[in-house]
């Protein structure tokens, strides 16, 4: 019998998973939870500034492409309202979700040779609106 009970012995002692293994299992585990929540967070991260960094180009698109206009040709988008940008004039528009961009133009302080340039760029992201302005002034005479 003292053979059996040595036999049952070692059987029991080799099944199952000792406290280490267990251990270094969770560490595992967690550490591949870390990886996976701070990767997430690098997306949301560069897709905003993706998404900031599309609206900035069409701001600035537009602006360039005012000032390459002759002062006379400039249009006419006084403010509160201005003049909507369309997809069709500005293709990276529909890039953004929601997007939309509006300039306005006003005579700086009175002055009828110098206009004042605003351009806005909103969009929707994670359901809260975002919105990026520049603003500049265009001269009859140049910069």
């Amino acid at each position: 019998m003292p053979k059996l009970d040595a036999r049952r012995y070692t059987l029991n002692a080799r099944s199952g998973f000792t406290l280490i293994e267990i251990a270094l299992s969770l560490v595992f585990i967690l550490a591949m939870i870390v990886i996976l929540l701070t990767a997430s967070g690098t997306f949301r991260t560069t897709r905003k500034g993706n998404l900031q960094g599309v609206a900035t180009k069409i701001a600035s698109r537009q602006i360039e492409n005012l000032r390459n206009t002759a002062f006379a040709s400039l249009p006419n988008c006084p403010s509160p309202t201005g003049c909507s940008i369309t997809s069709a004039e500005e293709p990276d528009l529909s890039k953004l979700p929601s997007g939309s961009a509006t300039k306005t133009l006003d005579d700086y302080e009175a002055s009828t040779k110098i206009k004042q340039v605003l351009i806005k760029v909103n969009w929707t992201e994670n359901a809260a609106p975002q919105e990026i302005k520049i603003e500049t002034l265009i001269s009859e005479n140049g910069l």
